[in-house]
């Protein structure tokens, strides 16, 4: 798989997605800084040379399920950086808390190429360093986590070795294999399970995901599957 790196980009997933789109194959794309980063929902995602943001871009069947792949990108990449388990947890549908505060995201965008196949860019976003004592900090909502913490020694070019060979032999794994796999793990770091949340306008309890990556939500009507599509989920309660 090709890698690339930019000092400067708008954002890693449009140079990832316009590779594809020009006949371009399997391509890691990564930025010291980018100025038109994006997150789901149509959130604003910056970043500099505090944090490591890089995509993958990779080509698969046009009929391909890519239901839970951000689950299953998410365990892989906490699996590589706490291989014991105990300190990063996975919030649905594509986020990566430390000791509680968020670490990073992921974003996945899909682009048609052919009759038969389809473009897939996977976007991460990680915090290497850790906010300057005199940080504004009310614009994490979620808290701010960062790699150091749990790697004092972790750069973005050593992070993106160590996850590379990892996410290329998931997606070989997902293309032929789904999800399902990955719902044991995901289940081990579920930030939510169990806890009252809400997910749009519906509130209920997080009962872990179903074999596709949905949330099952245990509601006064009974367990909803809950697919990510345009919802976010919140904490109805603190841990």
């Amino acid at each position: 798989m090709e890698r690339r790196h930019l000092a400067e980009c708008g954002s890693t997933n449009t140079e990832a997605l316009n590779h594809l789109r020009a006949g371009g194959g399997p391509l890691i794309v990564s930025a010291d800084r980018q100025t038109a980063g994006r997150g789901r929902l149509g959130r604003a995602w910056h970043s500099d040379g505090a944090a490591l943001t890089f995509s993958v871009a990779v080509t698969v069947p046009a009929g391909l399920d890519l239901s839970g792949l951000s689950l299953a990108v998410g365990c892989t990449v906490a699996d590589v950086l706490d291989p014991a388990g105990g300190r990063i947890q996975l919030k649905w549908p594509n986020d990566l808390f430390l000791d509680g505060a968020k670490l990073g995201g992921i974003l996945i965008e899909a682009v048609p190429l052919t009759a038969e196949r389809r473009g897939v860019v996977i976007g991460i976003g990680l915090n290497l360093q850790p906010l300057p004592a005199d940080a504004d900090r009310s614009a994490f909502a979620s808290g701010h986590a960062a790699l150091q913490t749990l790697d004092p020694a972790a750069t973005a070019g050593a992070t993106l070795d160590r996850l590379a060979p990892a996410l290329r032999g998931l997606l070989a794994d997902f293309e032929t294999l789904g999800f399902g796999p990955w719902q044991l793990a995901f289940s081990r770091r579920d930030l939510t399970a169990g806890r009252a949340v809400r997910v749009g306008e519906q509130a209920g309890i997080a009962r872990g995901v179903s074999t596709r990556g949905e949330l099952l939500l245990d509601t006064d009507t009974g367990l909803c599957p809950i697919s990510a599509g345009e919802l976010s989920l919140r904490l109805e309660t603190s841990p």
